[in-house]
């Protein structure tokens, strides 16, 4: 076994060692990175199936497979150029099937309408919107643009948002283990999933208010932007939609194939089609002796320690590496603003807590406003970090708040029993063995436990009182109560709605900065430059675990759910299908 281990490892390496000699050969001829020129009367491509994260991939093997990828705020920032270049006549999005959140398409919904109102046209093509269904944020984002075309015999899926939360109380009584977990208070829910056998009235009543307030914002949109005509909701019952019928509800315009647009796109003086990825490299980022502001993004569950990414590809913001982060922000010159981009929901309490006031130290010792933009989700630990903001931001869509605390363990004393372990225990001090798995509180035990909950739960909301200037009774928001970015601005747990390019105009005003003066902009985590990720790519025998298990026909979006589970504080595991 040792010989085949070795084999395998010298093979490994042998190989990194033969792509890194290809990479430094196509490097050498400019098979990467090389310019790209604009041809007058251009169009701009843009697929969202591809990824647009937060935050800049730094894995080399994405672009060696050509899975494409680029920052969010590059997409904006594309669109919004673009608006403006004489040699683009327009934009034509491919349009089945995003990763974006809600959030994000109202985002892009933002930057298409500033697009159009240049004078250029937007359209959409697509093979379906959503399969059988979900896919009411693809067609929302469709209804921003000119015209949509869909290809023939396929469907528009507005079929409604779905909620679906897993219980598995059952399956842990049959196991012999026993869920002792505490809330601050009865609406901070994560772990009904292993508590509860079903949902709770409250748990029901709070997910159907948050599921009516997001549709609600879709369906408000969705009949202006397409004038229509028909009932939403009658329509929607009916979805998913054949082309054929979306045509007759005036929901598209044309049904056609995609070649054929092209060829009509040609007819009307396009004259080269540019993907979004090559005409955002030809974007020089400005440079020089100009006032700075710093963008510090906040993507997935927060933790202690250095920023990670999970086996499944899900993030983990490390509140250490946020620190180091906020050292060299601290040492830009010409520093006049910080925007938060935050994107998580939720994590370690005791983390969360240090990123807060590493955040407050840096306003307090360099005199600059802090601008917080919340983007899908900024819930439980991910909106305290956000009380650190002179001004927070969200999309009316932001899943937001969750302003509460749980903890406990998972007993495994029937389990044990069930297989004949025995355990014995010795404890030097009256509550060492406070955490042991192996029994359940005692009496002591869980006193002293809920009044930590207690204590963490005074902090939450003392500093949400404090930050936010709560006239209001504070158990009224919080709770551990969500909300959309629309509820928040009327309760006061937001300030202002809108998203990425608004919160830099924010950062820009707070700073004195004039509107139209150009800036320069320095995001956070740093990307890594070509030769670390070609290092890392030698160096970590790094296998895309997720896109093994979706192609076993494993759905990932479940264990996620249930990851989420080894933090301290989360938001609730439920799966919004939008």
């Amino acid at each position: 076994m040792k010989t085949i281990g070795k084999l395998i490892k010298a093979t490994c390496t042998a190989l990194g060692a033969i792509m890194l000699i290809c990479i430094v050969i196509c490097t050498a001829f400019g098979m990467y990175g090389s310019a790209v020129q604009i041809q007058a009367h251009s169009v701009i491509t843009v697929d969202f199936s591809h990824n647009f994260g937060e935050q800049a991939t730094d894995n080399i093997l994405d672009e060696l497979i050509g899975r494409e990828s680029m920052r969010f705020a590059d997409l904006l920032k594309s669109i919004e150029v673009a608006a403006t270049d004489k040699r683009i006549d327009g934009i034509i999005a491919r349009l089945d099937i995003s990763d974006l959140k809600l959030a994000q398409i109202q985002d892009v919904a933002r930057a298409i309408t500033t697009f159009r109102k240049s004078g250029k046209k937007a359209y959409v093509f697509s093979q379906g919107f959503g399969p059988l269904g979900q896919g009411n944020r693809e067609y929302y984002l469709a209804t921003f643009f000119d015209k949509i075309y869909m290809q023939p015999h396929t469907t528009i899926g507005l079929t409604g948002i779905g909620i679906e939360l897993p219980f598995a109380r059952s399956i842990l009584d049959k196991l012999g283990v026993y869920p002792e977990f505490y809330t601050r208070y009865e609406y901070k829910t994560a772990m009904m999933s292993f508590t509860d056998e079903h949902i709770s009235a409250a748990y029901t009543a709070e997910m159907t208010r948050l599921g009516n307030s997001l549709m609600n914002d879709l369906k408000k949109d969705i009949v202006t932007n397409r004038q229509l005509t028909a009932d939403i909701d009658t329509i929607i019952a009916a979805a998913p939609l054949s082309a054929e019928k979306g045509k007759e509800y005036n929901m598209i315009d044309e049904i056609m194939y995609l070649p054929d647009l092209e060829e009509l796109m040609k007819k009307d003086g396009a004259k080269e089609f540019v993907a979004v990825e090559d005409y955002a490299s030809q974007i020089q980022p400005n440079e020089g002796e100009l006032p700075t502001i710093a963008v510090l993004n906040l993507t997935g569950l927060i933790n202690s320690g250095k920023s990670t990414t999970d086996f499944d590809g899900q993030a983990v913001i490390g509140s250490q590496s946020v620190a180091e982060d906020l050292a060299e922000i601290e040492e830009l010159d010409n520093l006049k603003a910080l925007v938060v981009r935050i994107d998580s929901p939720g994590g370690s309490y005791n983390a969360a807590d240090e990123i807060y006031y590493a955040l407050k130290f840096l306003k307090n010792k360099k005199k600059i406003p802090i601008i917080v933009s919340q983007s899908g989700y900024a819930a439980s630990g991910g909106y305290f970090v956000s009380l650190a903001g002179d001004v927070i931001m969200a999309e009316p869509t932001t899943i937001t708040g969750s302003i509460g605390v749980l903890g406990g363990k998972f007993v495994l004393q029937e389990l044990w029993n069930k297989i004949g372990l025995n355990w014995s225990e010795i404890n030097i001090g009256k509550n060492a063995g406070i955490l042991s798995v192996n029994r359940p509180f005692s009496a002591d035990e869980k006193r002293i436990f809920n009044q930590s909950l207690d204590e963490v739960y005074q902090d939450f909301t003392a500093k949400v009182t404090e930050n936010r200037r709560l006239t209001q009774n504070i158990n009224k928001v919080a709770r551990g109560r969500v909300w959309t970015g629309s509820e928040a601005l009327e309760l006061g747990l937001v300030d202002k709605l809108g998203g990425y390019s608004m919160a830099i105009g924010e950062a820009k005003d707070k700073a004195g900065i004039a509107p139209n003066a150009r800036i320069k902009i320095v995001t956070y985590p740093r990307e890594k430059s070509f030769s670390e990720k070609v290092r890392d790519m030698v160096m970590q025998s790094k296998v895309d675990t997720a896109d093994i298990l979706s192609q076993s026909g494993v759905d990932i979006r479940y264990l996620k759910l249930f990851k989420r589970l080894q933090y301290d504080t989360v938001l609730l595991p439920f799966m919004l299908n939008i």
